[in-house]
């Protein structure tokens, strides 16, 4: 004849009441972390409207992935970008200690490329939209 476990061993049925007081505490630790969260991301780093820190740059002019790419190494930012609309477009040498903001800005003089921050760590690079490109008149006769 089998043998009963006695009452120690066996797992207890969650009761309703269990239930509740579970879904409530997982409710208030969600909540507890989330704004924790979002404490920590209003505290730490800069912010967009903040000062950006400078930083040592030695970036080669060339192709603006290449350039693009030497920035994230050199800077830590996370730069998005659509290759193939910028592979063709060359970008000037960056040299010194300049903020992000600053170094993008000299890269990019006189190019067809521009950029905005999308948040504290993220800058997104594109094509200047065609009205925002100087228009070449001709010369008067």
């Amino acid at each position: 004849m089998p043998r009963l476990l006695p009452d120690l061993y066996r797992p207890k049925q969650a009761q309703p009441e269990d239930r509740r007081s579970l879904a409530s505490t997982s409710r208030r630790a969600a909540i507890t972390c989330g704004l924790l969260a979002l404490a920590g991301a209003v505290a730490s780093g800069p912010t967009l409207a903040g000062k950006l820190e400078k930083v040592a740059l030695k970036i080669a002019a060339g192709t603006a992935p290449q350039a693009l790419s030497e920035f994230v190494r050199q800077t830590g930012f996370q730069v998005l970008f659509d290759f193939d609309a910028i592979r063709h477009i060359n970008t000037h040498e960056v040299s010194g200690r300049l903020d992000p903001q600053e170094a993008l800005a000299q890269m990019f003089e006189g190019s067809s490329l521009t950029f905005e921050f999308i948040n504290e760590r993220t800058i997104s690079v594109r094509l200047r939209s065609p009205a925002a490109l100087p228009v070449a008149r001709p010369a008067a006769p």
